[in-house]
């Protein structure tokens, strides 16, 4: 049949029909968009966005933006919002077109994927012990390390402030679950798989932390697990356009106390009382303590403010970083540069650290990944040197006992000084410290699926740790008033140090998971082996040219010395791991590890460390649903498993092989009768054992977690009892044995206790809350100690059924009043008088001896705790972190308290109220100068112990953040401006100048923890 219509206009006519069918499609078609955001207000890229009963769906960029086109029928639809972390939303679409939604963090399932050894699981599936937090609870927080902004952040894990405040030397210790052996209890600290140390991580850099509590979770890593581990995983990049985030801040650092210490005229005036209190002459006439009040005659008869002088630095600190990261959907990556200078309170004193971070994943081939790591961070410490053994915080003793009654310097231009010279001459000589460390990390790794469900993870990590000090000393002259010559401080040196240290690890991983309908397993297996490497080398002149010129080839080669050492340690391991769980509701996982250690014998060189656990997340069942709208989920777990620990604590200098004798050079022989010649030799110095074999702890773990009300409400309760039996120490021996001490398994300490976890988080329209809290009870004690004990260092003992470093003295009674009291009261000594402290005569004697001695508490709180609250409002956010200790002692020896003195000694305000005949009800002893009855360190007694419990606000922060629609036309995708105050408020019932963080011995030594007040910028591009 003939065709109508032509081809060429039947062609033209059907592409007209199409697009008019194409364009009446488009008009019924809706626009809907919308940004996502955290509480904070904080754009939230990577967001699924899913139309309920069709495939419709998108993800947000990354200023947190989304576009849907929907059909007009699926406005009756839904719109599902999920993210990783946060809890699920699900709105109704209708007329909306624009959405501003703000997702909560999913406190039921803490981020709902924690990592854990090897791998994540998620927190629903867990059924060891482990805590974690994530970026934004460390970020903004004006802290120099890592371990700071853990403090208190989870139950369990205890930080222990530093025992310095001094740039660079800031760093606490970590404590999980307590102090469990006698021996090295540091938490090992893991960076994307690869062993690190805190100091080596930027806090901008981590996008989360693990902490492995139980036996259960650290099996998996066997003696490196003992004392729990810390995992922390740094940012990487993302899928989507590159992105450029820039953090800054900057703030000014005070201390948080200063000792109270008294004027010249009351400090001369507590010195002729305690030299009358002994029966001597007072020193000083009235005549001369009035021209020390009034300062008539400063040089003569000063006022000197010691601390004043001492901590003039200007404590600015600033930090500044960077990162740039993104991604296709091959290949992601994120870089990082950082920049950290800290002036400290004392001139001179400073620290200034810089990093580098690159991190890059691709798929390089179907089912085939690969990445690689590198940071880098070198660390800079400067402060003032001495000739003294303690470094630079010798200058902190010295100042803190240096009288204000000696001039800062004469009138001729010398400085006042006393027996051990003058720290502000030190101070503001040419002497100094230098160090120098450069950290490279970095690691290269692949994933390889062979089949479904199956992989391979090799990985390559390498760590060279590069360490460079220098500390020269210069000569110093002492002068009279009068302008002649005293004493002398020399001659100049100089000392050179290098050390460095590599390790290699090669581990293989297999990874395979499968599902049978309601049956979910997982099996793992691999091999680790790491290789450590140390060398040091040390050289040392004196009698440089002059003070200005420091290099070491400018010293006289006459008494030149020069020192060194190395070691290598090898660890070999085998470790597997088998989960198992049905319709994830009942749980199952078991760990095991082999551990192969060069520091034991062939004999005793492997260790085996078995692990189970169990959960039940009877939510799941069906008889839990009447009351799940109020108990949203609810866990309950228990574990068991055993680890070990290789670390050595000796005696000796190189506790490395300690089942073989260490040989040392430089040990002198004496041959020749009555003509002695010494000859330069080698000899032992550590005795061997060749039996020493694994400390090791067994753990036992039970516990729940819950969270109600939908989520808005989180528990999280734990009980563990630990057993670490066979501890590495040295017991002291006869003095007939000639060597120091050996290593041998020596102890028992048990751990156990109680944590406590609580959550809560709600929003009512702009305005969103949260508030969470933990605490911990944790008790410690000594069982074992190999038939031997106590064990008495100072002021503190180890003995069986005590907990780790007891505080140990006298029992105090009071204080005599009369000689008739001291006449009826067991006899102490003969210098005994009223004013004095009375011990309690415990074995009834009638002699006050050190079998009168007892337990009078301890370091360690009884209770760690620490809690957050929050809130934001449109763009502002506010927070609020404390931290403190219960049921904690603290000592007050005379580093606290101060002494009297004509010269290195000054007292505090707490001093005034001591006894005499004049003020009998005194809280203090009476005041003496050479006498030691009522010395805290001489005669160690319970009239010092102090309640040392406190409450601290950690942290304090406001921000606001810039409204979007500011920063749309200037292309920006966040700027938010806050202000954050560290360590700036405290209660305690310590003496108003004492920190209840300060170290409880040498505290003379102590550089003063800081408060540190910063204004910052956070900007994303």
């Amino acid at each position: 049949m003939k065709q109508l219509i032509p081809p060429p206009l039947r062609r033209g006519l059907l592409l007209a029909c199409l697009l008019a069918s194409s364009l009446s499609t488009l008009a019924q078609q809706i626009k809907i968009t919308g940004t996502v955001r955290d509480a904070r207000s904080e754009p939230l890229p990577g967001v699924n966005l899913s139309v309920t009963r069709s495939s419709t769906g998108t993800t947000t960029g990354a200023d947190g933006t989304f576009t849907l086109l929907l059909s007009a029928s699926q406005r009756q639809d839904s719109l599902v919002v999920t993210a990783v972390g946060y809890t699920r939303q699900v709105l109704a679409i209708q007329d909306r077109t624009a959405f501003d939604i703000v997702l909560q963090e999913s406190t039921s399932m803490l981020s709902e994927v924690v990592v854990v050894g090897y791998g994540t699981q998620k927190k629903v599936n867990l059924t060891g012990s482990v805590a974690a937090i994530d970026s934004k609870q460390l970020t903004n927080r004006p802290v120099t390390n890592v371990a700071s902004a853990l403090q208190g952040t989870m139950a369990g894990v205890t930080v222990t402030a530093a025992s310095s405040g001094q740039p660079g030397r800031d760093g606490g210790t970590i404590r999980v679950r307590g102090i469990g052996t006698l021996n090295n209890s540091n938490a090992m600290v893991m960076v994307d798989g690869v062993i690190s140390t805190m100091n080596n991580v930027n806090p901008d850099d981590i996008e989360s932390i693990s902490v492995l509590k139980d036996a259960a979770s650290a099996a998996i890593y066997g003696s490196r697990g003992a004392n729990g581990v810390i995992l922390i995983t740094t940012k990487k990049g993302k899928k989507g356009a590159t992105q450029v985030n820039y953090r800054a801040y900057i703030g000014k650092t005070s201390a948080t106390y200063l000792p109270d210490f008294l004027p010249s005229w009351q400090a001369a005036s507590l010195y002729n009382q305690a030299l009358l209190n002994e029966g001597k002459n007072a020193r000083y006439t009235d005549a001369e303590i009035q021209k020390f009040r009034d300062g008539s005659d400063p040089y003569n008869y000063p006022n000197t403010d010691w601390l004043g002088l001492f901590y003039k630095g200007d404590g600015i600190q600033q930090n500044h970083y960077i990162d740039v990261s993104g991604g296709t959907d091959k290949t992601q990556y994120l870089f990082s540069l950082g920049g950290f200078n800290q002036n400290g309170l004392v001139k001179e004193t400073n620290t200034k650290r810089y990093t580098f971070r690159s991190n890059i994943s691709s798929e390089v081939a179907k089912r085939l990944k690969a990445n690689a790591n590198i940071a880098f961070t070198n660390t800079v410490i400067n402060e003032p040197s001495n000739p003294y053994t303690k470094e630079f915080t010798q200058l902190v003793r010295q100042i803190n006992r240096i009288s204000p009654t000696i001039p800062y310097k004469f009138e001729n231009g010398h400085y006042g000084y006393i027996s051990d010279g003058s720290p502000m001459a030190w101070l503001e000589g040419k002497s100094f410290a230098k160090e120098n460390y450069y950290d490279l990390a970095g690691n290269v790794g692949a994933d390889w699926e062979p089949v479904k469900g199956l992989h391979f993870r090799p990985m390559l990590a390498y760590v060279l740790k590069i360490a460079q000090t220098k500390k020269f000393i210069s000569d110093i002259q002492y002068y009279n008033a009068q302008g002649d010559a005293t004493f002398y401080q020399g001659p100049n040196s100089v000392t050179d140090g290098n050390s460095v240290n590599t390790v290699v690890t090669n581990q293989y991983i297999l990874d395979y998971s499968k599902s049978f309908g309601k049956h979910n397993f997982g099996l793992l297996a691999g091999f680790s082996q790491e290789a450590t490497k140390y060398g040091y080398d040390e050289g040392f002149r004196k009698n440089l040219l002059n003070n200005e010129l420091s290099e070491i080839n400018l010293g006289s080669t006459d008494g030149q010395t020069s020192a060194g050492y190395s070691y290598e340690l090898a660890l070999q391991s085998y470790f597997g791991r088998f989960n198992y769980d049905y319709d994830g509701k009942y749980l199952f996982e078991a760990n095991i590890r082999r551990d192969g250690s060069s520091r034991f014998s062939k004999a005793n060189r492997w260790g085996v460390f078995p692990s189970f656990s169990a959960g039940w997340n009877i939510d799941r069942e069906a008889f839990f649903q009447p009351i799940q709208h109020i108990v949203s989920s609810f866990k309950l777990r228990g574990s068991w498993g055993r680890l070990g620990n290789q670390n050595v604590t000796g005696s000796g200098t190189y506790p490395y092989y300690p089942y073989i004798t260490t040989i040392s050079s430089g040990q002198n022989y004496t041959f020749g009768g009555t003509s002695p010649v010494i000859a330069p030799g080698v000899s032992p110095v550590n005795g061997a054992n060749s039996n020493i074999k694994w400390e090791t702890s067994t753990e036992r773990t039970v516990g729940i977690d819950a969270t109600f009300l939908k989520g808005k409400i989180s528990l999280t309760v734990d009980h563990f009892n630990k057993l670490t039996t066979d501890i590495l120490l040295s017991i002291p021996v006869g003095g007939v044995y000639g060597l120091n001490s050996p290593v041998q398994n020596a102890g028992a300490v048990r751990n156990k206790g109680w944590e406590f976890t609580l959550g809560f988080n709600d929003r009512k329209g702009d305005f969103s809350y949260n508030a969470s809290g933990n605490i911990s009870f944790i008790r410690n004690e000594v069982t074992d100690l190999h038939g031997t004990g106590p064990i008495i260092s100072g002021y503190t003992f180890q003995q069986v059924g005590y907990p780790i470093n007891s505080l140990y003295g006298y029992v105090a009674e009071g204080i005599f009043q009369n000689q008739e009291e001291i006449k009826n009261h067991a006899t102490q000594n003969t210098r005994t008088a009223p004013g004095d402290i009375k011990y309690k005569d415990l074995n009834g004697d009638g002699v006050i001896t050190t079998a009168d001695k007892q337990y009078l508490g301890n370091y360690f709180p009884k209770a760690s705790f620490g809690f957050n609250l929050g809130g934001s409002w449109k763009n502002f956010d506010l927070s609020l972190f404390f931290q403190g200790a219960a049921g904690v002692k603290s000592y007050m020896d005379a580093g606290k308290i101060g002494a009297v003195s004509s010269g290195p000694g000054k007292p505090t305000s707490v001093l005034l109220d001591s006894w005499s005949t004049q003020n009998t009800s005194a809280a203090l002893p009476r005041i003496l100068t050479t006498y030691t009855q009522n010395d805290p360190s001489s005669m160690p007694s319970s009239f010092w112990v102090k309640n040392g419990s406190y409450l601290r606000l950690k942290n304090f922060q406001v921000g606001y953040s810039l409204p979007q629609a500011w920063l749309h036309a200037i292309r920006v995708q966040k700027v938010r401006l806050y202000y954050s105050g560290q360590n700036i408020l405290t209660f305690s019932s310590l003496y108003k100048w004492i920190d209840p963080e300060a170290p409880n011995v040498s505290s003379i030594y102590y550089y003063p923890q800081v408060k540190t007040n910063t204004i910052g910028l956070n900007v994303t591009f």
